[in-house]
Parts: C-alpha cells; structure tokens; sequence
C-alpha cells in the first residue's frame, strides 16, 4: 500500500546500536522504542515526527512484543534493521490505522498520496475539506491516489478535472458519444464527438442523422402493429360460418397427434405427461435419441457446476467471487484488479486441476455417451419394424424414358432372380427441371381424392355480411393461404379443359427418365434379406450390369424425391464448396451488418467509473443473435436443398 522509504546507512546503524542497548539493558518498552525512534528522527533533523503514525506491523514490532513479561527478546537487531514503510505525502501510517479526529484512515489526508494494494478498503472516504480521490499521474507508479479538493483534481491527473460528489472521485466528463473530453472546464462538456455524432454549443454529442425520419419510421411501426391488433381481436370475435368445416379440420387436427398403441377396447389414447421420453418411442428412434442427448446435457453441465463448487466449498470460497465483483471508479478498479490478480495466482492450481478433471471425464462421457446411443438405437430398431426394414435400394439402373413401364418390369426382373414375392417398385425419376409442374399436378390429384372421399365436392357456405375492414383482412387471409378471392371467381379454372391438361401431363412423364435408383418393397424382411443376398453379385436389366439390391437405413418420409437425378458425387462436392462459400458470405453479411455496430459502440463506450451500457444493449444484442440465427438456419436449408441430398 504504501511506499518504502529506507533510512540512510548511518541512521540505521545509530538506531540498531540504541535498541540494542535497550535490550540489553532490559527496557523495551513501547515507550522506550517510541522515545528511541524520536531520538532517531530528532538525530537526523527530521522535524515532521511528531505528526506520523507509525505501523508497527510493517516492522515486525507490536506493544505486545515489546512488554510480555520481558521477552524482549523480539526486538532483536534484523527487525529493527527493516525499513519504514511511510506515504509520500510525509505521513508515515498504515492503512487501517484511523484518525481519532476526522473518523477517515489516518494515511488518507490531505495531500498524502498512498498505493492501494488487494487488500485496501475500497470503502473509504476522504477528509470532508478534500473529499475527492485523483490519482497520481505525476509518478510513474500505478495505482497511486491522494485526497484533494476539485481546483487539485487537474494538477495530479489532467483528465479528471470533475469532482464527482457522490462517486468521490475527481473523473472525466459523462457525455454520450464523446470522444475526448474537454478538460479545461470542470463540467460535463465534450471536445470532441465520435463518428456519428456532433458537437453543439452545450457541450453534447448529439446524433448526426436524427431528424424526422425517425419520427416518420416510428409512426409506421406504429401503425403496423395497430394494424395487427385490430386483426387479432377481429378474428377473435369473428362469428364461425361454417361449422361443419371446423369440426372437420378439428377432427383431422386430433388424428394427428401422437398416440399408444391400440388398447383392449381398441381405442388408441394419448401419451401421459408421465412418459419416459428417454425409453419410450413416441415419435421414432430419432426423438428418443434427442432427448437422451439434453438429458446428457443437462448431467454434464451439472458434474462441470459440481466440480467448481466443490473447489469453493472446500479449497477456497473466493472462487465464488472471482469474475462476478463489478468494476467502478479507478480506485476501485485498481483494489479490484488487485486483488484478482493475486486471488488468480493462488488459486491458479484449482482452475488448471478443474479443467484437468473437466475436459478427461467430458472426453470419457462422450465415449460412454456415444456408445450408449448406438446401442439404444440398434435397439430400438431391433424391437420396432418400420417401412425400411421390407426395402431395399436398386442401384446401377440405366436411364429409360417413361414410356416404358419400369415398375412392373423391374419388379418381374427381381421377383425371378430372388425367388421371393415383391410389394411393389418405386422409381426414382430424374424430373427435377420439372419439379414445380409435378408437385402441382400432385396437389391436383390429392384434392380430387379427398373430394371423392367426402362424397363430391362440399356445398359452398354463403358468407355473412361482412364490414369493410373484415372484409379486407378476410381477402388478405385467403390471398396469403393461396386461395382465391370472392371477387376472382373461379370460372376460368373450372372452363380450363381438363382432358387437355392430362394430355399435357402424360407427355411430360413419358419425357422423364429413370435415375440410376429405385426402391423395392417386399412382403417380409427374410424376403428383403433373401433377395439382397441374391443380388449381391449384381444383375443385368435394359443392356446394364451389375446392378445390385442394398439396404438402407432412411424411412420414406426422408426420400428426397426430387434429388436422385442430380446427385452424383461430384456434383455433391462441387456444390458443397459452394455452399460453405455462401454460408461464409452470410456470416460476413451477419457481422458486418448486424454485429459490427454492436461491437462498435461496445468499444468505444465510456466505461469509466463504473459506467455501463443502459439495458436496450442487451436487448439489441438478444435481437442480433436471433438475426443471426434465424440467417443462418435459412442459408443453410438453402444450400442442403441446393446440393442434392438424396435423404433427409
């Protein structure tokens, strides 16, 4: 805390030839070695004695020593050799040692500048007639402060000429926005503003491109989400016109949740909230196995706050404390730092023994966990049969036009070759030039199968009356679902020729030819195994050989239909390239659109004496994050789609 100043070599030597003798003589008292000091300083002409504090610790001497029953022993000739420890100021004193008059530490008076160390009370207050603590820039030490008033606060440290009275300490200007302060005022007054913002005759730093506009994208917004409110509560009053519709699309909505297996009355009831999610199928093998990994999460995280707590627990409680203490003026600061660097340093050894203990038991529980996976999936796969489990992947095939009826040739061609009864064939035609036309043409086809299903089409509902602005958000729903507005009509699509339109389409399928896959599905997994088996030595069909039968491990649901023209390997390596090229430009359109002025006004933001960002940054910051993620969720859907993965 403080500075050492050792006595020259022949007050030194004068002072331990004096407690020596006292010693010898048996007469060390506190009083006997203050009345030797003053001997000492009064030797050496130093007049100021009579107004310092001596601490006693700092030379190993306490009035305990000093007086026990004659173990003046202690006062021996090495520790009457160690130097005094004194402030600059003049006061010699330590730093707990208090005034009796003025209630402050004795070594923070006026003028008297003293280091602080870890251990100094951040707490203390300077004298009332100089309350503002500056820090010595006139020494080349750190960390040095002294009690002044606010005409002193500029000669120590020219940068802090404000005398903050409820902070204690002589700062720099609070401007927002500001770049230099000006330090020829003792007022909060800018010199120089940052990017962005100007300078006016007040002193602040006032944002450059504020102005009406704002005021104009405000009044849009808001405008918007009354829009929105009325919307919501329009449709939550909406009258319900068509009833048997919507018991309907309740019933269908109810068929779609997940539910057990049949019961002894038949009936299939919903899964308890008490299922097990981590044993328990319940919407396949993929989802048991996710929730087995949050479970393994949230163990790992534990065991990772379990092992750091015991180190507080048991080694030392200030590893609860470390990172978390709140940074404020210089002075504090400068305790804080400190004392966190000497926290650091002892403790050093239980950080490097967690991460020692952390990152061997993560590598062995990712092992465990990994293993644990694989066998709960082949498992579960084992006990539940599933679509993949009857198929098999034809490869190899060559390309033939859709005149020809693949399905049931291929089909016969593996049915002599197996020995074994087969379902059915799907080719994996190449139409992705095409994939619009064909997906509508399938929509097409699956409404007229519901249709026919119902029993024909349904009996338009008239709708009620309907005031204007119901009316305009009813149009704008249908338009947003792709249904026609009331105003439309329907009378071009129904005259449409619907014979020329199959025509059309039957020309298109005959065009399409056939990539080198198709899926076979068989009565029975022995059946699959059978014909797999067989077909190893591969087959010839249409001029190809070597066409083989494999297994696979992909459900229907995950065929990408439209990608087995169009994915040969270096085709899939060429737009891999390219996807991560795209990938890396949206994170850079992420940084530098959203993240750079973030990170902009995080640096440049005045952090002195405790300042900090108000909450809006925070908040901006939990938006850019979103921004970001939902980016980069869409960018990469974009570019798996656009490589051509054949499965899900």
């Amino acid at each position: 805390m403080f500075e050492q100043r050792p006595l020259r070599p022949t007050n030194e030597a004068f002072l331990a030839i004096l407690i020596l003798l006292a010693t010898t003589l048996d007469c060390a008292s506190a009083a006997n070695v203050v009345s030797l000091r003053r001997s000492v300083h009064l030797h050496t002409g130093d007049a100021n004695f009579e107004d310092e504090t001596y601490s006693t610790k700092s030379h190993d001497l306490t009035v305990e020593d000093a007086t026990n029953d004659g173990n003046s022993s202690s006062l021996n000739l090495m520790a009457a050799a160690k130097p005094i420890r004194i402030s600059r100021g003049g006061d010699a004193t330590h730093r707990r040692r208090r005034s009796v008059n003025s209630g402050v530490p004795s070594h923070l008076m006026c003028g008297a500048t003293s280091k602080v160390i870890s251990s100094t009370n951040k707490d203390d207050k300077c004298p009332a007639h100089c309350p503002y603590f500056a820090q010595d820039r006139r020494d080349t030490d750190f960390c040095t402060f002294s009690c002044v008033t606010e005409p002193e606060c500029a000669k120590l440290h020219p940068e802090t000429p404000i005398g903050d009275k409820e902070l204690g300490v002589c700062r720099s200007c609070i401007v927002d926005g500001c770049k230099e302060c000006d330090h020829s005022v003792t007022m909060d007054k800018c010199k120089v503003c940052q990017a962005g913002y100007v300078l006016r005759g007040d002193g602040m730093c006032h944002f450059k491109y504020a102005g009406n506009w704002m005021y104009v994208v405000a009044g849009i917004f808001a405008v918007l989400f009354l829009l929105v409110l009325i919307w919501v509560l329009d449709m939550a009053i909406r009258p319900a016109c068509n009833s048997a519709v919507l018991e309907h699309s309740l019933e269908v909505r109810e068929q779609q949740k997940m539910r057990m297996m049949k019961d002894e009355t038949g009936r299939r009831p919903l899964f308890p909230l008490t299922t097990n999610l981590l044993k328990t199928q319940v919407a396949g093998p993929g989802m048991m196995l996710h929730f087995n990994f949050q479970f393994f999460l949230v163990i790992w995280a534990i065991f990772v706050a379990a092992v750091w707590m015991s180190f507080a627990a048991f080694v030392d409680d200030d590893l609860w404390r470390l990172g978390t203490r709140r940074f404020g003026t210089a002075r504090e600061n400068c305790i804080l730092v400190a004392w966190g660097y000497e926290t650091q340093q002892s403790l050093m050894w239980t950080k490097v023994a967690f991460l020692y203990i952390v990152y061997s038991v993560s590598f062995l529980m990712c092992m465990a966990y990994g293993v644990y996976q694989l066998r709960a999936f082949q498992d579960a796969d084992y006990q539940h049969k599933t679509m993949k489990d009857f198929v098999a992947m034809v490869v190899g095939l060559p390309g033939i036009e859709g005149v020809k009826n693949v399905e049931e040739d291929l089909k016969g061609k593996i049915e002599s070759i197996s020995g074994v009864g087969v379902v059915g064939v799907s080719v994996a035609w190449d139409y992705q030039a095409h994939e619009e036309d064909i997906n509508k043409a399938l929509e097409e086809d699956l409404e007229d199968r519901m249709k026919a299903a119902a029993g024909g089409t349904p009996t338009a509902v008239s709708l009620p009356d309907m005031n204007p602005v119901r009316k305009a958000f009813y149009n704008f729903e249908k338009s947003v679902f792709g249904l026609s507005s009331d105003d439309e009509g329907n009378e071009d699509e129904e005259a449409a020729p619907q014979a020329h339109k199959e025509e059309d389409l039957v020309e298109l399928l005959n065009g399409f030819r056939t990539s080198p896959r198709a899926f076979v599905v068989f009565e029975t997994q022995d059946a699959r195994d059978e014909a797999v088996k067989k077909a190893a030595e591969g087959f010839e069909y249409e001029g190809a050989e070597g066409i083989i039968l494999a297994t696979l491990e992909a459900e229907p649901a995950t065929v990408q239909w439209v990608n087995f023209g169009h994915s040969t390997p270096k085709e899939k390596i060429l737009k891999l390239a390219a996807g991560f090229g795209f990938i890396g430009l949206a994170c850079l359109f992420w940084a530098v659109i959203f993240y750079a002025p973030y990170a902009y006004y995080v640096m440049t933001f005045n952090y002195e004496n405790g300042r900090t960002p108000g909450p809006m940054l925070s908040i901006s910051f939990s938006m850019i994050v979103v921004a970001g993620n939902a980016i980069m969720y869409e960018v990469c859907a974009q570019v798996s789609d656009w490589v051509g993965f054949r499965f899900k």
